[in-house]
Parts: structure tokens; C-alpha cells; sequence
């Protein structure tokens, strides 16, 4: 969900937007970045376009259902 929203935004708007504390989303942005998976530019997260199209696909995929195999 962070990842997703990391189109040239700062930690309080990616938080507003997830709901998720901005001491969490903090956290996670700054490890992205060490991973070098999202970039930061005046307090601004980004992430290429085909990280974030990645992200999306996964938030708006639909759980699977499992079916009992015995």
C-alpha cells in the first residue's frame, strides 16, 4: 500500500492516504530506499512507474481461495 503511493509524495501524505502511522510509513520508505527500490528527493518518495504498477496489481488482486485438498 506505502509503495503504491510513493508517486512524488512526502511521509505525511502517504500516510494520510494508507492510514498507516507516519513513524511506520517512515520506516518502510527509508528501508526502500536502502534497497534502492524507491527513491527520496526533498523529503519526496518515488518509485518508478513499473514498481508502482507492481504495487497496485498486488493491492487490487483478489485473495485466493483455498480449497480443502483431502
Amino acid at each position: 500500500m506505502v509503495l503504491a503511493n510513493t508517486n512524488n509524495n512526502t511521509i505525511k501524505e502517504i500516510s494520510r492516504k494508507t492510514g498507516i502511522k507516519e513513524e511506520a510509513v517512515y520506516h518502510l520508505l527509508e528501508f526502500l530506499v536502502i534497497a534502492r527500490v524507491v527513491k527520496k528527493e526533498n523529503d519526496r518518495y518515488y518509485a518508478d512507474e513499473t514498481t508502482r504498477t507492481i504495487a497496485e496489481f498486488l493491492l487490487n488482486m483478489k485473495s485466493p481461495e483455498f480449497n480443502d485438498v483431502n
